[in-house]
């Protein structure tokens, strides 16, 4: 009963915190039309028609409308065909009740703006935002006309945003915006002024001033500031025809020579090889060969797995039973080789021992910091002994050319979509993304660089061609550290050849007399895949999360503004 309980209680809370996502409403708003009646005593009447397509079910469609400041809305309705619909009122919202599924529907609004006209000296006019950056929905097709209380020839019009230059003043004074499609969250304010005396029923004043010549001067400013927008456009065109494809020829010729000196350097050191396909000889710890020679990437799990095995290899730690492992000595251990037996031996494990049950043991939600913690710390000092052997070319001055290319070309980034030149903005950002990836990707080898990692890579291919025969011959040493990279690597063929020589011979990891191989190869065939697969489960389950969240506010002149929707 309480289990049913608490369900129901986490439905409600859920249904009444994410309302809207729990019952989203497929629809588009096709057409709208906004007819707007000036009165004489600064009423405006105001009647729009939405026509909604809806895919599935739906309950309705919503209006917002925020006044300005100093005007109010009264008398909202909403009919379809005459027939009046429920509208359901919360402060500036409102929901117009009308059920149904897969309709295409036309729904009639109105009402009324108390003192939506401002009146001053000598014009009155109606500056008004019918919909803001805080409209969810958006319009196909909307046409907003403004009609005068009489006919009328002195007329001023004009809008913002995607309002601007959309207006059409009538002969008999009225103002028609083809406003086309506006997309949600945008703002396009209309503004329409007439001589004061069409408003003589008025018993308000705005201001006593006069106001004609600011609106004048406003829409003056507004079209030179067009005029100068449309000049910066045309420039921004012709550089964009210039630097774009120039950028991208010199980014090109570097990267083509770099490539070519590259291989250059390759076939050198190939050439240079005395048995390509051997076993190599070590100069790096295994962890850190194996994450020099994987692109700098080294797996947890089989990583560890194959740290743990060298550790028994170099006769640091016995391998004393099934799962079970006892230090010997760390006289001579690496820095990441002594953090890796801090943690599995006395953090993990007791007294010098440690066992793949105890690792199940502590990967626990409440251990997670410290494992992650001796896991990053880990794998930070076989990152270091790759960086003291510096097999990488300084290639700064490089890279400082190829950046200061990458940031002459941010500014254009803003400037392109600023000014909607959107296929130049697009063939920028692809240029400086790829200037990015290659200034973080390109890390050339040195010529020993390239040698080891060349050499333990053609290793990797003839292993996994080598008969047992061959592999038999091999010292236990040498079988041990090719099973140890093979394991490490994560390389599906070399970890089935790693299986296939090991039980080649049916020879036993342990003696029912004597016990265990304490360092054998043998063995590893046993605990290397169960090593590697503990490992990898503990990995998993240590887990983490976060989570982010937003907010944006917006408005049209005055505070006003408004938006459409359906629920």
């Amino acid at each position: 009963m309480r289990v049913k309980l608490s369900g129901l209680i986490f439905v409600i809370v859920f249904l009444f915190i994410f309302p809207m996502q729990g019952f989203a409403v497929d629809y588009w708003i096709n057409d709208v039309k906004m007819d707007a009646y000036l009165q004489d005593d600064g009423i405006v009447k105001v009647t729009e028609t939405h026509t909604y397509e809806f895919d599935g079910e739906f309950n309705g469609i919503t209006r917002t409308v925020i006044p300005k400041k100093g005007s109010s809305i009264k008398d909202f309705s909403a009919t379809e065909n005459g027939k009046e619909l429920r509208v359901e009122k919360e402060e500036d919202f409102y929901k117009i009740h009308r059920k149904g599924k897969d309709e295409t529907i036309t729904v009639t609004l109105a009402y009324t703006i108390q003192n939506g006209v401002e009146i001053f000296e000598d014009v009155a006019q109606f500056y008004w935002p019918f919909f803001d950056n805080r409209n969810e929905s958006t319009y196909e097709n909307l046409v907003i006309t403004v009609h005068p209380p009489q006919p009328t020839s002195d007329v001023v019009a004009f809008g913002y945003d995607e309002a601007f230059q959309k207006e059409t003043v009538q002969s008999d004074g009225s103002v028609i915006f083809h406003i086309g499609e506006v997309p949600n969250e945008t703002n396009g304010d209309i503004r329409v002024a007439y001589d004061v005396g069409l408003f003589s029923g008025a018993n308000y004043v705005t201001a006593d001033k006069p106001m004609k010549e600011e609106i004048l001067s406003d829409k003056n400013e507004l079209l030179i500031k067009a005029q100068e927008r449309a000049e910066t456009k045309k420039v921004l065109s012709k550089v964009a025809m210039i630097l774009v494809p120039i950028f991208s020829l010199i980014v090109l010729i570097m990267i083509v020579r770099n490539r070519m000196e590259g291989r250059a350097k390759l076939n050198a050191v190939k050439q240079e090889m005395i048995n390509p396909g051997a076993l190599p000889k070590q100069v790096l710890s295994l962890p850190a060969t194996i994450f020099y020679t994987n692109s700098n990437f080294i797996q947890q799990g089989p990583g560890m797995a194959a740290a743990l095995l060298d550790l028994v290899r170099m006769k640091m730690v016995k391998h004393v039973a099934e799962e079970r492992f006892e230090l010997v000595n760390q006289d001579l251990a690496l820095p990441h080789e002594k953090i890796l037996i801090e943690w599995l031996f006395e953090k993990i494990g007791h007294n010098g021992e440690f066992s793949l049950s105890d690792l199940k043991t502590y990967s626990i939600k409440k251990n997670s910091d410290k494992y992650t913690g001796f896991q990053m710390k880990w794998g930070e000092a076989v990152r270091n002994e790759v960086k003291e052997q510096q097999f990488y070319e300084d290639k700064t001055k490089f890279k400082l050319i190829l950046g200061f290319l990458g940031i002459v070309l941010v500014p254009f980034l803003f400037l392109f979509p600023m000014y909607e030149l959107f296929a130049w903005f697009v063939l920028t950002l692809i240029l400086f993304g790829g200037i990015i990836v290659y200034l973080i990707a390109y890390r050339p080898k040195n010529s020993e660089g390239l040698r080891i990692f060349h050499e333990w890579l053609m290793f990797k291919e003839s292993y996994k061609a080598l008969s047992p025969d061959e592999w038999k011959k091999w010292s236990e040493d040498d079988q041990m550290r090719a099973y140890i990279y093979g394991l490490g690597s994560g390389d599906k063929g070399m970890m089935k050849q790693n299986e296939d020589l090991v039980f080649a011979f049916n020879k036993p990891y342990y003696y029912e007399s004597a016990g265990f191989y304490p360092y054998s190869v043998y063995s590893f065939g046993y605990v290397g895949p169960n090593a590697s697969a503990q490992f990898e489960s503990a990995n998993e389950s240590i887990g983490t999360g976060s989570s982010t969240s937003s907010s944006s506010s917006g408005g049209g002149t005055g505070g006003g503004g408004g938006g459409s929707g359906a629920f």
